[in-house]
């Protein structure tokens, strides 16, 4: 185990275990060789020549390889998988794209821009209709609490699947999976267009999510499997960038049709399925067909049925419980937390009853959670925990300026113009700076100015002139998300195999949504007490409202500066990611992993006769390598 004090380590030692260029051969491994066999030719290491001035705080990382089983992942030769390997700082030099050959500028243009769009449109349509639901209303004769279904059906769903979207991707081909989710989208969100009732608009927007599940989880894979290095950081603040370019273009395009077309709301989806069906004509003729990660292409449907059900329940109940009936304590919506929270408790145990007693791949690696000393699990409970606070503010800012400032639909919108050039330049930092500055400044900064934005709210009053306050609030909001999704990806590509780039994004991606429902939920209640409380004293409705508002910022704000404290001290010494320009090919990747900074040779190809014995020859490399740092 390497010390507190030992100094950083500056090279990535995580590669792709089948990185396949055109002037690469792919090793044949047996399935009895030693894991860390396997494992010791997929890393490289590189003492740097002098002690950097960061935190010396190590990590260690789990790595299961793709080529094994999976009964070895978690139990048998897989122990010995376990045995902690020191990175910190992560340097996608070894990080290959997995293409059949090296791909041109221009090409790889444009499968960023694809993808992109793609997290552009699904924004931009939420958007759109929030804009138009008091429409939507009118004409449908929607109630209130049906209304609110139009946008939380869609996230339901896109949050949900997209666990199980991310396995097929990862083991049918990630374009496959990619275009029939964009197809699916188009094809669901032109048949709500059509709909003449609330009830068949919800499912169709519903159906239209499943899509957005599929389409997402592909492109992290599409990304990390066609780009590296720096281009891989760009490509990953790209995608993260299209969330807020997609959120203007949704406030203009919805606004615009608000104020100036007739059937404003069928228009807007129209235009939608139109996009949509253009990203799936650029996918066919940009996206490079996927290499096969694996032979074994068997799902774990059990596994599926138990997290996709759970997560609906708790996704439901979340949404649903504040309009209840008797509110939260609705006996069935009691009931179908339990149930929720019990089928996903359920699953876990699951998957490690297949990785331990079956054949059977599982749907998700539970080494993912261990991976880098839990620092990975780390970046997926700050996500969670952060998207508590950001989701909240963005709801209960646009009940303050609808509801307390009387803006309107179109006030509002505008209103919320300064986040999407607050994210779009908070992307574009990332990817300059995310091989220059260590990973936890940039998080922290983004958390730090999440929780300020929602302080600039919880201080905010009736006559508070926007530009004084809820400007800054605006731009500073958007700041700890933007940074995080982008930061988050890049992390999360880097420390996943390639026959796993598509499930563990879905992971963190699942969890900031999760965690955005979550907080939402709370956020309303705490801000429905305050009310209740402020109109038992007599106060105003306007000033109730706002108290309970208050509330709400506050509570938003608090969950901002807990995912900052975590992230204080969960990935202290967590160095850079990104760093360097990737190899040309396997044999230059393979010459810079049997040299290190001193010129010691490290044997790529270890005894395989012994199972196991490479176990000791890389721990004893890593204690090499630290003396002589």
């Amino acid at each position: 185990m390497v010390q507190q004090d030992a100094p950083i380590i500056e090279k990535d030692m995580i590669t792709a275990s089948n990185n396949v260029t055109e002037n690469s051969q792919i090793p044949v491994l047996s399935q009895n060789q030693s894991d860390h066999a396997r494992l010791s030719s997929e890393l490289s290491f590189k003492a740097p020549t002098s002690p950097p001035s960061s935190s010396p705080i190590t990590t260690t990382g789990n790595l299961p390889s793709s080529s094994v089983s999976n009964e070895n992942d978690d139990n048998g030769n897989g122990e010995d998988l376990n045995r902690t390997l020191s990175i910190v700082a992560i340097d996608e030099d070894d990080l290959p794209a997995i293409s059949a050959k090296p791909l041109s500028r221009l090409k790889l243009f444009f499968i960023a821009f694809t993808v992109t769009f793609t997290m552009c449109m699904s924004a931009a349509g939420s958007q759109a209709l929030n804009i138009g639901l008091p429409q939507i209303q009118k004409d449908l004769k929607m109630t209130d609490s049906d209304l609110q279904w139009i946008a939380s059906a869609y996230s339901l769903t896109n949050g949900c699947f997209l666990l199980l979207s991310g396995r097929l991707a990862d083991i049918h081909g990630r374009k496959l999976v990619f275009m029939t989710g964009v197809l699916w989208y188009a094809i669901w969100t032109l048949i709500g267009g059509f709909m003449k009732n609330g009830a068949g608009l919800v499912v169709a927007r519903a159906l239209a999510g499943c899509g957005a599940a599929m389409s997402t989880p592909s492109a992290v894979g599409i990304i990390a499997m066609n780009f590296t290095g720096k281009a891989r950081s760009t490509a990953f603040a790209c995608f993260s960038a299209g969330a807020p370019v997609g959120g203007a273009l949704g406030l203009i395009v919805g606004g615009c049709f608000v104020s100036y077309v007739k059937n404003t709301w069928r228009g807007a989806l129209f235009l939608l399925a139109g996009l949509a069906f253009l990203i799936c004509a650029c996918a066919f003729f940009t996206i490079p067909s996927d290499m096969p990660h694996s032979d074994d292409r068997r799902v774990d449907w059990i596994g599926a049925a138990l997290v996709t059900v759970g997560l609906i329940l708790l996704q439901f109940t979340i949404s649903a419980g504040e309009t209840a009936p008797q509110g939260w304590k609705t006996p069935y919506i009691i009931a179908l937390l339990i149930i929720g929270v019990l089928l996903v408790v359920a699953f876990f145990f699951w998957e490690r009853h297949v990785i331990n007693a079956t054949s059977r791949p599982p749907l998700m690696r539970l080494q993912l959670w261990t991976r880098a000393k839990g620092r990975l699990a780390s970046v997926y409970f700050i996500g969670f925990v952060a998207w508590m606070g950001f989701t909240s503010l963005f709801y209960h800012a646009t009940l303050y300026y609808q509801q307390v400032q009387e803006t309107g639909p179109i006030g509002a919108m505008l209103r919320f113009l300064p986040t999407s050039v607050s994210g779009i330049t908070c992307n574009v930092i990332v990817a300059f700076l995310i091989s220059k500055v260590p990973t936890q400044w940039l998080v922290c900064v983004g958390l730090i100015a999440t929780g300020l934005g929602n302080v600039c709210f919880a201080i905010s009053w009736e006559d508070t002139n926007y530009w004084r306050l809820p400007f800054n609030g605006m731009w500073l909001s958007v700041m700890g998300a933007d940074f995080l999704m982008a930061t988050g990806l890049i992390f999360v590509a880097a420390l996943s195999l390639p026959d796993e780039h598509s499930v563990a994004g879905a992971l963190f991606q699942t969890l900031i949504q999760l965690g955005g429902s979550f907080g939402l939920a709370i956020t309303t209640v705490i801000s429905d007490v305050q009310f209740q409380k402020a109109i038992s004293a007599n106060e105003s409705y306007k000033e109730s409202l706002l108290e309970g508002y208050h509330a709400a910022f506050w509570l938003g704000a608090a969950t901002s500066f807990l995912a900052l404290f975590i992230a204080l001290i969960a990935l202290r010494g967590m160095g850079t990611i990104g760093k360097g320009v990737a190899p040309k090919n396997k044999s230059e990747s393979s010459t810079k992993s049997k040299h290190t900074n001193k010129g010691e040779k490290v044997d790529p190809e270890p005894d395989q006769g012994q199972e196991g014995g490479d176990g000791k020859h890389l721990n004893d490399k890593i204690s090499k390598d630290k003396e002589q740092v």
